[in-house]
């Protein structure tokens, strides 16, 4: 098939498609490259071996989970042309999304409460790393939430 060909709505909708999925492998790159940053400098001196993530991030990264779940069920009702249902999912969705964002801001306050921050004097390696990650997850849903 020859992508030059069709009307000016199915190139359109190609053109979105491959953005979409250039967008998908680009975060998808990203989120590796940080992950392997942060298993390879886990063996740093100044690594901090003892340190447990804060409930918060744990709680969250549940609720993200189940927000994905109910996005999924928010598509498929769309699909079989349920508008009711499909608006309390996405809703739902858009719900846990904040709730998401929230629990990563308590999170951060916990380990601040915990004597460790981003930057400064009581800053390592490995809170940066985790600060890094999380702001990035929160771009990222935010973003999602400004699309639903």
């Amino acid at each position: 098939m020859d992508l030059t060909q069709g009307t000016l709505e199915e190139k359109t909708g190609r053109a979105k498609k491959m953005m979409l999925w250039f967008g998908i492998i680009s975060l998808i790159m990203s989120f590796a490259g940080w992950t392997s940053a942060f298993v390879v400098s886990s063996s740093r001196p100044d690594w901090l071996k003892d340190f447990r993530l804060p409930n918060a991030f744990i709680v969250s990264t549940l609720i993200i989970i189940v927000s994905s779940i109910t996005f999924i069920l928010a598509k498929k009702a769309l699909k079989a042309g349920h508008r009711k249902q499909t608006a309390i999912w996405l809703l739902i969705t858009l719900v846990l999304g904040v709730a998401f964002v929230i629990g990563q801001f308590v999170g951060f306050g916990q380990i601040i409460d915990a004597g460790y921050n981003f930057t400064g004097p009581t800053s390592n390696v490995t809170m940066s790393y985790i600060y890094l990650i999380a702001l990035v997850h929160i771009l990222h849903v935010i973003v999602g939430l400004v699309c639903l």
